[in-house]
Parts: C-alpha cells; sequence; structure tokens
C-alpha cells in the first residue's frame, strides 16, 4: 500500500478520506470525484509526490494552506464543489491545470463598509507581544520564552500579515485578491481572474493605502 502511485475511489459514496490515504507518500495522482466529501484533511500536505488530485463533485466548502506543500502538484479538479476563494498556499503548487467551475467563486464587487477599529483580546497581544521580542536577541522576554515548552507550542500556529509582515496569532481580518491565473499561477487552461485567500493582521493595515486587498463580504 506505501507504494502506491495512482489510488481511484470516483463515485464511491465516500464523506471522509480515510486517513490510510495520507500515508501513502508515493501518490502520483488521487481520484475521488463523486463522492461525498465534505473537507480536505491538512494532513493532505504529506503527499509530496502528488501531481494530479481530480475532487470535483463533492461537498468541499475550502482547500487548507496546507494543500502548497504539495509542491508536485501539476492538475488541480474541484469543479463543482462550494469553493469561495483559494488558500494562499496554491501559490507553491506547480500547476498547469486548474479546474473550478460550477464553485460560488467570490466576485471582484463592490459593497458599502464602515470604518471599524481594532479591538484584540488580551491574549492576542501577549502573543503578538511574545512574537515581536523574537526578533530582538537581547530580549528579556524572548529568552523566557523559549525555555517554555508550552508558549512555543501555542506559538507555533503564528501566522504573518501579507502587508505589513507582523505576526498574529488569533485574531486576524480575512481578506481576498484576485489574481490573474495565466499572469500569476502560469496555468494553460484558466484564464481571467480568481479570488485568493489573504489574512491581515488588523484593520489599520487593511485602511492603508496601495494595496490591492479587499475585504470578504458574504450575502446574508
Amino acid at each position: 500500500m506505501r507504494s502506491l502511485q495512482i489510488l481511484c475511489l470516483d463515485k464511491n459514496k465516500i464523506s471522509v478520506i480515510p486517513p490510510e490515504i495520507l500515508s501513502c507518500k508515493e501518490i502520483t495522482e488521487l481520484h475521488l470525484g463523486n463522492n461525498r466529501i465534505t473537507e480536505l484533511p491538512r494532513e493532505l500536505g504529506y503527499l509530496k509526490n502528488l501531481k494530479k488530485l481530480m475532487i470535483y463533485k463533492n461537498e468541499l466548502s475550502e482547500i487548507p494552506d496546507e494543500i502548497g506543500h504539495c509542491q508536485a502538484l501539476q492538475v488541480l479538479d474541484i469543479s463543482c464543489n462550494n469553493i469561495t476563494m483559494f488558500p494562499e498556499g496554491i501559490y507553491h503548487c506547480s500547476l498547469s491545470e486548474l479546474h473550478c467551475d460550477e464553485n460560488p467563486l467570490l466576485e471582484h464587487l463592490p459593497v458599502l463598509s464602515q470604518n471599524v477599529n481594532d479591538v484584540f483580546y488580551l491574549k492576542e497581544l501577549c502573543a503578538r507581544m511574545i512574537l515581536k521580542s523574537f526578533k530582538d536577541r537581547n530580549s528579556i522576554l524572548r529568552k523566557q520564552a523559549t525555555v517554555r515548552p508550552d508558549i512555543l507550542n501555542i506559538l507555533k500556529d503564528a501566522r504573518k500579515c501579507v502587508l505589513c509582515e507582523r505576526s498574529y496569532l488569533y485574531s486576524w481580518l480575512e481578506c481576498v485578491h484576485f489574481v490573474d491565473a495565466k499572469a500569476v499561477l502560469k496555468l494553460s487552461n484558466k484564464a481571467g481572474k480568481i479570488p485568493i485567500r489573504a489574512c491581515l493582521c488588523s484593520y489599520e493595515c487593511f485602511y492603508s493605502e496601495n494595496h490591492n486587498y479587499f475585504a470578504v463580504s458574504y450575502p446574508s
């Protein structure tokens, strides 16, 4: 099983991807079309040799950012799902074909919005303070945090703002930017722009000038 390279499970009424599949590190093609799958596990990123992922006609609402670990991925078919945007990780794939028809992808349409001020919980403020201290080798806070495995375990999920590159942990603003599929992702079959998720650390960044990130608004 571990040496398996091509696996086809189309039309099997599968709702969950069997975890055994994700231990087959040699898989190059995974066919899961026409099932009832609602979630792609983060462990999908373990499939470093995956070149083709066919998961059309399922019930997916998002793609995990860990798909970016599948850097050999060349063909992705997520047609006929409930995807609204793509994760940032898609930039790290080697895609030449992307099939995403019949998904409710976000559109670049203007809507009215109100200015909102940032309000962070104490836990987030402390996390950001510690993360900022990691840049200073002489910081006492940094030295204290690095000998606390419990703190490091919490901070391992921190991410960086796409604009200012400051780190955040629990609080962020979900945005989207629209990317030319052919020019940026080098796709051979897809023209036009596709929405890609981006996370900003604050409204302060969002309201700054000269960027192409838009807040996400869903119909009520």
